[in-house]
């Protein structure tokens, strides 16, 4: 009688062993392709693949500098002109949507890594927020239509893709080992944002003292060539690194989780635009329910991922000295959440912008700031890989000498406002942004960099996220203080407080450091 079963070959030892021969030699050829980027140095000792994420940075910087320069005094500008908020809730907008990017941020993270790959994130991330540049280039022809298309721009710049899909890209293309090359190349970022900043807001502010429209013209063209540039060198460049998800979701998953997100979407559009069409949903309702997000949502992800059993024991102990780390930059989060605004206000406000007859736009000092920035990252470059004394200073110890030195600045400009008996000459403030470029080209960088080396295998993304999320809270604790500091004279009464908290900092960093270090060794 003949068997209806079907006869499944079993593969022969030999099969076995050759199919166990082509993995092997895969990943034999996975390894020599990284060691082909780890040992690249032909961009000024480092890899190419870092010469496209900062040039892709410089235009993000240029879009986010020209944005940011015009967009609080877009907002509290009278109309025609501007939208006609009052410089408090100019500042309270600013903060919101730093808290919105960031708590959006672990999305984008986790689709980076899950669904999309590094790369396509990177594109796609710029494409959406150039649209949401536009959108707010759009002419306002009555202050309801300026401002529906403001907020309809806000979201779109909002649209979570990208995550910190640079930072790990960039931590990618070094060993674990090389902390020297991979502090270093974060350094380089901030170069590259320097030259940004330093364009964008002289040429952008004193543009948009004609019409605050183009300079969001300016902003979205930079953002598409972000994304252009990711999009045509990353192949040859980065190789497979960063092209596809590090953990793919099976399309099962990705179905599910697509439907499901689809869905949320969508009640939370209707549920707020009934709750804002019977007016229930206020301006301040919506700005304590961000406040409010901006403590949950990383609470929970700080917890989703410290708890996460994929992550081997082996590496899971590294989160203790890592969660110090994270709460160091939440009160240094706060610090810019308080004074990227307050100090945009203060040049508006108190400062005198005449020089031989001519008014400067406010932003020309914001540029002023990025030239700083430009002198001294290449000094601390130098220093910090090119000299035995720079090799010898370890990464903590260069974070809490950059916030030593960033404490100068919180205390100066509120005493130049208390001392002047007109408008502050400028040179006092000028003076302050030496020592705040010292405090964002060193400690910044090197947070980074430390943080990176701290990365579990596979993710990497998502804790850079962690550290991105501690500026969600440190925006939401500056959306806190802002709602009970409405003017610029009360914000500038709280810089002796941070200052104060800074030097603590910088002194509990360096009395503990050869205990971080034993941690994470």
């Amino acid at each position: 009688m003949k068997s209806d079963a079907i006869a499944v070959p079993v593969p022969s030892a030999d099969s076995a062993f050759d199919s166990a021969e082509q993995l092997g030699a895969k990943s034999a050829s996975t390894d020599n392709k990284m060691d082909i980027i780890y040992s690249d140095r032909r961009f000024f000792g480092h890899p190419r693949g870092l010469a496209v994420l900062g040039t892709g940075n410089l235009f993000n910087s240029i879009a986010w500098a020209a944005f940011y320069a015009i967009f609080i005094y877009y907002l509290y500008s009278p109309f025609s002109r501007g939208l006609g908020f009052t410089a408090g809730q100019a500042a309270s907008i600013v903060a919101a949507l730093g808290v919105v990017n960031s708590v959006f941020g672990i999305v984008g993270s986790w689709l980076a890594d899950r669904v999309l790959g590094m790369r396509t994130a990177l594109v796609l991330g710029n494409i959406t927020k150039a649209i949401g540049f536009a959108l707010i280039a759009i002419p306002s022809f009555s202050v309801d239509q300026g401002r529906v298309c403001m907020f309809l721009g806000l979201i779109f710049l909002a649209v979570p893709l990208m995550g910190q899909s640079n930072n790990s890209l960039t931590a990618q293309l070094y060993r674990k080992s090389d902390d020297a090359r991979r502090d270093a190349a974060f350094t380089f970022h901030n170069i590259f944002n320097s030259i940004g900043g330093l364009l964008a807001p002289v040429v952008v502010g004193n543009i948009s003292m004609l019409d605050y429209h183009i300079g969001f013209v300016i902003a979205a063209a930079a953002a598409l060539g972000y994304a252009l540039i990711i999009l045509l060198f990353s192949h040859s460049c980065f190789g497979e690194l960063g092209r596809a998800p590090v953990k793919p979701l099976d399309p099962g998953q990705l179905k599910r989780i697509g439907l499901i997100t689809s869905a949320v979407v969508v009640l939370v559009v209707v549920v707020m635009a009934a709750l804002i069409s019977i007016g229930v949903m206020t301006f301040d309702r919506l700005l304590s329910l961000i406040t409010t997000m901006a403590f949950l949502i990383p609470i929970a992800f700080f917890v989703r991922l410290f708890t996460n059993r994929d992550i081997p024991k082996t590496e899971r102990r590294v989160f203790k000295p890592m969660s110090q780390l994270l709460a160091v930059q939440v009160f240094q989060a706060l610090i810019l959440a308080v004074t990227g605004s307050t100090n945009l206000i203060y040049m508006d406000q108190y400062l005198n912008r005449s020089f031989l007859g001519i008014t400067f736009a406010p932003a020309t000092f914001v540029s002023i700031s990025a030239v700083f920035a430009l002198v001294v990252s290449p000094v601390a470059t130098y220093l910090w890989t090119a000299t035995a004394f720079g090799s010898s200073i370890r990464s903590l110890s260069k974070m809490a000498l950059s916030y030593a030195f960033g404490a100068v600045s919180l205390f100066v400009i509120p005493l130049t406002v208390t001392l002047a008996t007109g408008k502050v000459n400028p040179i006092w403030f000028i003076l302050t942004m030496i020592f705040d470029q010292f405090t964002q080209s060193v400690g910044g960088a090197t947070g980074i960099s430390i943080i990176a080396k701290m990365a579990p295998k596979s993710y990497d993304t998502q804790i850079q996220t962690a550290f991105a999320q501690c500026t969600t809270i440190g925006n939401g604790l500056g959306l806190l203080i802002f709602m009970f500091a409405t003017t610029a004279q009360q914000q500038l009464a709280v810089y002796p407080w941070l200052g104060a908290g800074t030097i603590l900092i910088a002194i509990y960093l360096r009395v503990t450091q050869k205990r971080f270090e034993a941690a994470v060794a």
